[in-house]
C-alpha cells in the first residue's frame, strides 16, 4: 500500500512513517471518535433527510462509519472518480492521444482526423498545421482540400437524464475533435476552421472540404501527441471538467471493445469496475461526468475505488488529481469557516454538485497518522437553506473524519 505520494496535502509524512501507520492496527479509539462525530454532524439541518456516509480505513479496508452507505444516490461529479479510475485502468496513465493528417481520396485532399484528445488546443492544432505545411512543401503542393473524419464517436447526442440545456450549457456535444473549453454543438468546425486557417498562414492554400472518413491504410503526413491520459484526469479531476469525462468516458468503451455510445460506455466503465473488484450490481453509470440525474453509485462504491486508488500505482492520477481542502481546484473556497477550516490542506476530495445535490468524496491522513477514504453524498438537500450551509455541514464531516472538529 503506498498512501501517501504527491498529492499535494499539506502534512507530508515519510514512506517509512507511513509503512509503519499501515502495518499498525486500526485506531479504534479514533474510529469511535469519528463514528460519534459523524453521528452528531448528520444532524446539521442543511444536510436533509436524504444524506449517505462511509469512510473507510486503508490500512485494513475496515468500516469506519457507515450511514446507509449501500443506498443508491445521484452522485453528480464525484462520478469523475469512477471515471478517472476506469480510463486509467484500461489505457495507463502514460496513454497519449493522436490527431492526424493523412492521404485524402485524391491527391488534391488531405484528410484531418480527430482521435478524441481531450485537451487539444489551439496551439496544438497550429503546430500539426506546420507540421502538415512542411510536408506538403517538401512534396510540392500548394494547394488542398482539407476534409475531417470526425467518426470515432457517433453522431452525439444527449445522456439519459440530462436536463433540457444541458448541453452545450455544460458539456458540449461529445466529439472526437474539439478545442479545450469550447462548449457547442459542434466542436469539430471550431476544431477544422483552425486547423485550415493555420496552413492558410503558412503558405498552404487551403479550404474546407467535408465530412469524410480517412481512407483504409492511407498514408500518414502528419501526427501530433501532445497530451498524457494523466494530464487530462488531473485537470478533469481538480476543475471538474465535464468535456474530459465525457471523452475519457467513450475511450474506455473502445478500449474494452465496444462501442463509443452512452451504453457501450457504460458497460464498459463497468466492467472495468468489477475487474478492479468493486460490486457494480447496485449502480448506474450513465454518463461520465456526472451530469445525469439518473446516475448512482453508493458511498460505500466511492471509497472502496478511493481505497484501490492508493493501493494501485497505477491510479497515482486519480489521487494526485484530486483538489486539496482551502488551496486548489473545486475545493479552493471549501473549508472555509470553522470547525471545517481546521481540515484545510490535509484534505483531499471531488466535489459534486446539481440541483438538489451536493457530494465529497476523498481522503484524509487523520491527527492518528492513519489514512482513511471517505464519501458524503447529499440528495434531496433542503433549499430552505443556501448551498454553501450544506457545504459547509459536509466539510465538516470531512474535518471530523481527519481527527480536528
Amino acid at each position: 500500500m503506498r498512501p501517501a505520494r504527491r498529492m499535494g496535502i499539506a502534512v507530508t509524512v515519510l514512506a517509512a512513517a507511513v509503512a509503519a501507520s499501515l502495518l499498525a492496527g486500526p485506531a479504534l479509539a479514533s474510529d469511535e471518535r469519528i463514528g460519534k462525530g459523524i453521528t452528531t454532524g448528520l444532524r446539521a439541518p442543511a444536510l436533509g433527510s436524504d444524506t449517505t456516509v462511509h469512510v473507510r480505513l486503508v490500512a485494513s479496508d475496515a468500516t469506519v462509519a457507515d450511514h446507509d452507505a449501500d443506498e443508491r444516490q445521484i452522485p453528480a461529479s464525484t462520478m469523475k472518480v469512477m471515471t478517472a479510475a476506469t480510463s486509467l485502468a484500461m489505457l495507463g496513465e502514460e496513454h497519449r492521444f493522436a490527431t492526424r493528417v493523412v492521404e485524402g481520396l485524391t491527391t488534391d485532399r488531405i484528410v484531418l482526423v480527430g482521435g478524441g484528445d481531450p485537451l487539444l488546443s489551439r496551439v496544438d492544432l497550429e503546430d500539426l498545421a506546420q507540421r502538415t505545411a512542411r510536408k506538403l512543401r517538401e512534396a510540392g503542393r500548394k494547394s488542398v482540400t482539407v476534409d475531417v473524419d470526425d467518426f470515432l464517436f457517433p453522431q452525439p447526442s444527449d445522456a439519459r437524464g440530462w436536463a433540457p440545456g444541458d448541453r452545450p450549457t455544460y458539456a458540449a456535444a461529445v466529439r472526437p475533435l474539439a478545442i479545450l473549453g469550447e462548449y457547442s454543438n459542434d466542436t469539430v468546425a471550431t476544431a477544422w476552421s483552425v486547423f485550415v486557417n493555420s496552413l492558410r498562414a503558412k503558405g498552404v492554400s487551403a479550404r474546407q472540404g467535408e465530412r469524410a472518413l480517412a481512407p483504409a491504410a492511407s498514408r500518414r503526413i502528419a501526427v501530433i501527441r501532445p497530451h498524457t491520459l494523466r494530464e487530462a484526469v488531473g485537470l478533469m479531476l481538480r476543475v471538474s471538467e465535464n468535456n474530459v469525462a465525457e471523452n475519457l468516458f467513450r475511450h474506455v468503451a473502445l478500449a474494452q471493445g465496444y462501442p463509443a455510445t452512452w451504453s457501450g460506455a457504460a458497460t464498459a466503465a463497468s466492467e472495468v469496475l468489477r475487474e478492479m473488484g468493486v460490486q457494480t450490481w447496485r449502480l448506474r453509470l450513465v454518463d461520465g461526468s456526472g451530469l445525469s440525474q439518473d446516475d448512482r453509485l453508493t458511498a460505500e462504491s466511492l471509497t472502496h475505488v478511493l481505497d484501490i486508488a492508493l493501493e494501485t500505482p497505477a491510479l497515482d492520477a486519480l489521487i494526485d488529481g484530486l483538489p486539496i481542502a482551502g488551496r486548489t481546484g473545486t475545493l479552493v473556497n471549501r473549508f472555509a469557516s470553522p470547525p471545517a477550516s481546521c481540515a484545510r490542506g490535509d484534505v483531499a476530495a471531488k466535489t459534486g454538485s446539481l440541483t438538489g445535490v451536493s457530494t465529497l468524496a476523498g481522503i484524509t491522513q487523520g491527527k492518528d497518522g492513519q489514512w482513511r477514504s471517505f464519501a458524503i453524498m447529499v440528495n434531496q438537500r433542503p433549499s430552505a437553506y443556501p448551498s454553501p450551509a450544506t457545504s459547509l455541514a459536509i466539510d465538516t464531516i470531512a474535518a471530523v473524519v481527519r481527527g480536528c472538529a
